[in-house]
């Protein structure tokens, strides 16, 4: 009998897993687009959302920005790190390795890299591995996700979701039963990714002007990197003078 029970609960067990691996497959698919991805990134979304750790989801957020200028500094990481250095947004800078992703270390315990892996109209998806030095030292991976949108009154809605694994057997299942703690990190580092494109973008909404004086005062070799994305401020204020419109 004692065998019978045990196979009883073995074969629940698989059960169990199956159906949460089920729905875990079922939740990132509505939120990633699997088929568009090339191969490379599709294999390093899935070590991640295949055997997540915790998945996050945050409620709506709007900013007043234009769309091209916000899409730009997300897909320009090396670019949006200078430029967020030299007006005080971060004091630390984002720097391509040798592997030619874009590396930092915050000097606050924190130390990784980010692959931009999708870019689509209204979505961006990112994967982030790195590792934290705290009251523990654990090492992870993660995929977030930003859904956005244009409204009236040249604004951006954006949603926010979050994948992450982490490494280390024990401290995953700490992170499980504690998520409160791994949540709060999370939301952290999120926050920081998220936070220059669009701070940045609504600089360049709201005073242009000033956001290209800062550029213009940076070295020649972080004026070249940012050229494009001057050329772009300049294009997007004339098209606001052609529209009536002034700076808020």
């Amino acid at each position: 009998m004692r065998w019978v029970a045990f196979l009883t609960f073995l074969s629940l067990g698989v059960l169990c897993a199956a159906r949460v691996r089920a729905e875990d497959e079922a939740l990132a698919s509505r939120l990633i687009p699997f088929d568009s991805l090339t191969v490379t990134n599709r294999a390093l979304v899935h070590e991640v959302t295949d055997h997540f750790t915790l998945h996050c989801d945050y409620t709506a957020e709007v900013f007043k920005a234009r769309i091209p200028v916000f899409e730009y500094l997300f897909d320009h990481m090396e670019s949006c790190s200078a430029l967020a250095q030299k007006v005080g947004l971060i004091t630390y800078r984002a720097t391509r390795d040798a592997e030619g992703r874009l590396s930092a270390d915050d000097h606050d315990g924190a130390a990784g890299y980010l692959v931009n892996v999708y870019a689509a109209a209204g979505k961006r998806i990112i994967y982030v591995a790195g590792t934290q030095h705290g009251l523990f030292d654990a090492s992870g991976r993660g995929v977030a996700v930003v859904d956005y949108h244009a409204r009236a009154g040249d604004e951006i809605e954006y949603t926010r979701a979050a994948f992450v694994k982490v490494d280390n057997v024990v401290l995953a299942t700490m992170a499980q039963m504690f998520s409160v703690f791994l949540r709060g990190t999370v939301d952290r580092h999120f926050a920081k990714v998220i936070r220059n494109p669009v701070v940045l973008s609504e600089k360049a909404q709201s005073d242009p002007q000033k956001l290209l004086d800062e550029i213009a005062q940076m070295p020649a070799a972080d004026q070249q990197l940012l050229a494009p994305f001057t050329k772009l401020v300049r294009s997007n204020a004339s098209v606001r003078l052609v529209e009536g419109k002034r700076p808020l």
